[in-house]
């Protein structure tokens, strides 16, 4: 057990789901009679275990994150036409973020329809910038300008970089 407290929507859950959990029933008879415990867990120990699933935070919604099949396709097969490109390489969280959202209305107010964000995949590919990125693209400053994003192709960036697909 890791001993945190439980969130009040994570009690109601445990709530719900210990009212569809009744205890074992006891076996009937001469204790002679009675099967031995199993040593170790067993099947059906397994299927009575339950676990809290993670807390998890609300994202923000309106993003769409699917794109139409022909846009997918040209994705894919990195046939993307890249209107504007932005570099957050070397730049820190607090540079990044307005740096991008700066990025993005600009190229919304050129008309632009793709914008190409090269955020680096940071150590082991769990880089600060890549994995913010979407939380930013999120907000509701500039989530109203974009249609979705995807990851780029491996010759625009790969896991390194993404597509930010502007709504006209």
């Amino acid at each position: 057990m890791s001993g945190r407290k439980l969130e009040p929507d994570e009690k109601k859950v445990w709530g719900r789901v210990s009212r569809t959990v009744a205890p074992r029933r006891a076996v009937k008879g001469p204790k002679s009679s009675r099967p031995l415990p199993p040593i170790g867990p067993t099947t059906e120990d397994f299927a009575n275990m339950l676990r809290l699933p993670p807390l998890v935070r609300p994202t923000q919604r309106g993003l769409p994150q699917s794109l139409d099949v022909n846009q997918d396709k040209k994705v894919r097969r990195g046939r993307v036409e890249i209107d504007a490109k932005i570099d957050l390489h070397d730049m820190t969280q607090n540079m990044a973020r307005p740096a991008l959202h700066r990025a993005i209305m600009r190229a919304s107010n050129r008309g632009h329809k793709c914008v190409l964000v090269v955020t680096g995949k940071g150590i082991r590919g769990e880089g600060v910038l890549r994995r913010n990125f979407t939380h930013w693209i999120g907000e509701s400053e500039i989530r109203p300008l974009i249609a979705t994003y995807a990851q780029a192709h491996i010759k625009h960036g790969g896991s390194g970089a993404w597509y930010v697909f502007l709504k006209r």
